[in-house]
């Protein structure tokens, strides 16, 4: 007879109680011997709460139950299978209504009406103690932070952490890193910053790689003031810091021009969203500004990617070529359109971009909205209300070709774009060939 063992720890401290996987695992295996097992698989789950049943162990001891090859399942006690009422009777049915018996060593969990209650009380205390458990640690971390001492947080670029004094020191190399990424903030972007700091020799935390996603949560992290946030916001510890005031600032208004303004300078890249890697399978993505290109995001990665940069302005008239004769061609080959009432949901999309145009306006005339930005963004809404046609002629019963025709003739690049969208288009481009996969029309 095949019997699993089932072990759980969350925290340092039952280990030192004698709860420890290995004291768990030796006493279960010695009752699954009592059991009569041939052959014992233990199954655990270290550093995990038993408020979630998203646990590996867990998950991977109930695909065995489910494929039948286990025959009962030993468990030291009901809080440690879980310490939640409702996922305790929900892994206990789950396991009995395979045939899987369940045993546990500190608890005797009888047959009887009376057993059921007694087990659905344990299961309930167990829940209780997890709560009580969770406040008495928020209480201790909040008396913590009351006396100036840090609660989370501990690994943070630019400082280490003193255990003994409870308190962060500078660290010299990371400091002056950091210094480095707040003095180009305002004249590169954060991936540029990264790699003009990789090329000059510069690394991140612990030595490892600088990379754009750290650069960004530096340039966003106000504990280089000299104050850092706990527990949400409740409260703060005072750190050495860094920079000043102005020099954070200006780091965040150079941010928010960056957000402010699109990639290539307003450039709509046409195959965004849709273009992957032939090479390594990532996303291809547009860059460049007047020289515009498209380059795989893995070539920002370690190992870089091997495949080259492509022209956009080529790749993109190559694709849409071949999108728009592959869209024609089945437009061409719809049946004549039959007339339908508009659906509730075509109407209210139509209300909400007529209401942008509005806002747009009222903006622009009240002096909020430059004339440049309201004529790139009415042109993004007259894109989406070009899409929406798209989609609703394809939606409607029989098609409308004369429709998807007069669209297929759009030059704006939104507009196009959007269409590519539509049609669940797909560009896998290598080095010598782009291969266009356009989804079924069945599908659309």
């Amino acid at each position: 007879m095949r019997i699993a063992t089932y072990a759980r720890v969350s925290t340092d401290d039952q280990a030192q109680h004698g709860t420890s996987l290995e004291a768990q695992a030796r006493i279960c295996k010695e009752v699954a011997a009592k059991l009569g097992a041939t052959e014992v698989v233990a199954y655990e789950d270290a550093g995990l709460s038993g408020a979630v049943l998203e646990r590996p162990g867990l998950q991977a001891l109930l695909a065995a139950c489910a494929a039948g090859e286990i025959a009962a399942v030993v468990c030291l006690d009901p809080d440690r299978l879980a310490r939640n009422l409702a996922h305790q009777l929900i892994l206990t049915d789950r396991l009995e209504t395979r045939g899987v018996e369940l045993h546990f060593v500190q608890f005797e969990r009888a047959r009887t009406p009376d057993g059921r209650l007694l087990y659905a009380i344990r299961g309930a205390i167990a829940e209780f103690e997890a709560h009580k458990i969770r406040e008495r640690t928020v209480q201790g971390k909040r008396q913590r932070l009351r006396e100036g001492r840090v609660v989370t947080g501990t690994r943070i670029f630019g400082y280490s952490y003193d255990q003994a004094r409870h308190r962060f020191v500078l660290d010299p190399a990371e400091a002056a890193v950091v210094r480095a990424i707040f003095a180009l903030a305002p004249h590169l972007g954060t991936r540029a910053i990264a790699q003009t700091l990789t090329d000059a020799g510069l690394r991140g935390k612990n030595g490892g790689p600088l990379r754009q996603s750290a650069v960004h949560g530096v340039l966003r992290n106000p504990s280089y003031l000299g104050e850092m946030q706990q527990l949400r916001g409740l409260g703060c510890v005072a750190i050495p810091p860094i920079i000043d005031r102005e020099t954070f600032q200006c780091a965040q208004d150079a941010l928010a021009k960056r957000r402010r303004k699109p990639a290539g300078h307003g450039r709509v890249y046409l195959l965004t969203g849709v273009a992957h890697c032939a090479v390594c399978g990532g996303r291809i993505t547009g860059s460049g500004g007047s020289r515009s290109y498209y380059a795989c995001t893995g070539k920002r990665q370690t190992p870089r990617c091997s495949a080259p940069y492509y022209p956009a302005k080529e790749l993109e008239a190559l694709v849409w070529a071949k999108v728009s004769s592959e869209l024609q061609a089945a437009a061409r080959a719809m049946p004549a359109p039959i007339d339908v009432p508009g659906r509730p949901g075509e109407a209210r999309a139509q209300r909400k971009l007529a209401g942008q145009r509005r806002r747009l306006m009222q903006a622009a005339a009240a002096g909020r909205l430059r004339a440049e930005d309201l004529a790139d963004a009415l042109a993004a809404v007259d894109a989406r209300d070009r899409a929406l046609q798209l989609a609703a002629g394809q939606a409607s019963p029989g098609g409308q070709p004369q429709r998807v025709l007069h669209l297929l003739e759009a030059t704006e690049p939104a507009a196009r774009r959007r269409i590519l969208r539509a049609a669940g288009v797909r560009v896998v481009i290598g080095p010598q060939t782009a291969e266009i996969f356009l989804r079924p029309a069945s599908e659309q």
